[in-house]
């Protein structure tokens, strides 16, 4: 009697989870900014956060997701397989829940009466809105250190797709 091994699947989920972030990384560079900027105004919220945001944080990290995510695509067009590297991935898993976790938690003020808060605090009453208000802070600077990591790590990912050598010299290394 002889056991057999079930064939293999050609697909791997890791590849599977790193051609899926390749796709996504362009449109989500789009969208995560726009929800940042202006998704509180699905709920209800509009005040004067959203012509600041749309002034100043939106077009920034808009751009800085974009070069990261052209460059993602690039180096994942390069590879044998279209896919980016499992930690690269994972970073782009965690910008884009950063990002949406910023837009759902930060509080928009100046608006007409009754439409101000977040959209947590819209989602769970009014009460919530202290706390969105107190996390919104440090989930907006774990989003932008993650995007400004994406930005390094994109590149080098890219220098190392086209087979460039890339530094990892450290300080004990000659």
């Amino acid at each position: 009697m002889s056991t057999t091994s079930p064939p293999r699947s050609a697909v791997r989920p890791a590849a599977l989870f790193g051609a899926s972030a390749a796709v996504l990384s362009i449109p989500m560079a789009l969208l995560v900014p726009l929800w940042i900027t202006a998704g509180r105004m699905l709920f209800g919220v509009q005040g004067n956060l959203v012509v600041i945001f749309a002034a100043t944080a939106g077009p920034l990290l808009a751009v800085l997701m974009l070069l990261s995510a052209v460059q993602i695509t690039v180096a994942a067009w390069r590879r044998p397989a279209f896919e980016v590297p499992l930690r690269t991935s994972f970073l782009l898993l965690g910008t884009w829940v950063a990002g949406a976790a910023f837009g759902f938690l930060v509080p928009d003020v100046g608006g007409e009466p009754g439409r101000n808060g977040s959209v947590m605090s819209v989602l769970l009453g009014s009460e919530a809105g202290g706390f969105s208000a107190a996390l919104a802070n440090p989930v907006g600077m774990i989003m932008l250190g993650l995007t400004v990591c994406m930005v390094v790590v994109s590149r080098r990912d890219g220098k190392r797709a086209a087979g460039q050598p890339v530094h990892t010299e450290g300080p004990d290394e000659p």
